[in-house]
């Protein structure tokens, strides 16, 4: 997502010692004089609305980076400061930057106390919970190998040819207009637009031509300057346009099949009219068998092996475990 700016606020943070509340800027406490920690945690101090900064110095100083700290006496001092402000070192000499980005919290939010910390036993659930999880996966993997083993081992079994059946069939196809609808870049080339509405097609995490702003809700961020930056979390809700469109195309308008229970299949006459053409053709052979204990029935495209399937015939079946045909062959 975009994080948004509003503007800058003013932070506080309190003294360690006198509890005073100091303005964030202000590098020692106003009350005994105590030097702001390294560590210190800048405030928010109005919880219910935003007093937004309009002096323009002190945008610009929440806009130039964190403060740096001194090398050699830890005086904070501004991003842009060469010298420190105390002791008169450099501070590229291994000055280190304040944290900064962190949301910040209210006066009442750092008050509050912290949460107690989950009982043991709660935690021996969590993991009762984890080993369980686990053992459920490992279930769920040894189903999937053992029911892979069941199809995947098969018994040979002697049976005999009981009857058979086929099927085949053309689709008739029709050059003619076709309706049809997507996005306007997706439009075949040479189609016909016919209309187009504004659709939502996708969110983006930058600004886009023709986007709806969608923001979250405010929250300040620590600048580390002792000013905070009140920003929101923003996406952007992509519309375009989606349109219908004609074009012409090969369109299957019905389909003639032929069948018959014996080994002479053949394909079906066809007779296509004005602007039509013979499309794809399909076709199914089943044989029907049967043994002493059972029958069972094999269903395959390939005609040549259909075809040695004489009534009577012998054959080995090959016979998964839940009883399903995996594949056929002539007896010798």
């Amino acid at each position: 997502m975009t994080q948004k700016s509003l503007g800058f606020i003013p932070l506080i943070w309190v003294c360690a010692f006198c509890e005073t509340r100091n303005p964030g800027p202000i590098k020692t406490c106003t009350s005994c004089g105590a030097p702001q920690p390294d560590d210190v945690e800048f405030l928010q101090v109005d919880e219910e609305q935003f007093n937004f900064i309009k002096d323009e110095a002190l945008i610009r100083m929440a806009k130039t980076g964190p403060d740096i700290h001194c090398p050699f006496c830890g005086t904070r001092n501004p991003s842009t400061a060469d010298l420190c402000s105390n002791c008169g070192g450099e501070i590229g000499m291994g000055g280190k930057a304040r944290e900064s980005g962190e949301r910040v919290r209210t006066v009442g939010e750092a008050q509050e106390q912290p949460p107690a910390m989950a009982p043991e036993p709660k935690k021996a659930r969590g993991r009762s919970f984890t080993i369980f999880t686990i053992l459920g996966v490992v279930a769920v993997i040894g189903l999937c190998i053992f029911l892979a083993f069941l199809f995947m081992r098969t018994d040979d079994l002697s049976a005999e040819v009981a009857g058979v059946a086929w099927e085949r069939s053309i689709a008739i196809e029709a050059y003619t207009t076709v309706t049809d609808s997507d996005w306007r870049d997706e439009v075949p080339e040479g189609a016909q637009v016919r209309s187009c509405t504004q659709e939502y097609r996708y969110t983006s995490e930058e600004p886009q031509p023709s986007a709806t702003e969608v923001c979250g809700e405010e929250y300040v961020v620590d600048t580390g300057t002792g000013l905070g930056e009140v920003v929101q979390d923003c996406e952007y809700q992509v519309y375009d346009d989606y349109c219908e469109y004609t074009y012409m195309d090969w369109v299957v308008v019905e389909s003639v099949t032929s069948s018959g229970q014996d080994l002479s299949p053949n394909w079906p006459a066809t007779n296509p009219g004005t602007d039509q053409r013979a499309g794809e053709r399909t076709e199914s052979y089943t044989i029907m068998f049967s043994s002493e204990s059972d029958t069972y029935t094999y269903t395959t495209t390939n005609v040549d092996l259909f075809m040695q399937a004489e009534i009577g015939s012998r054959w080995t079946l090959k016979i998964n475990q839940l009883g399903g045909v995996q594949g056929i062959e002539p007896s010798n």
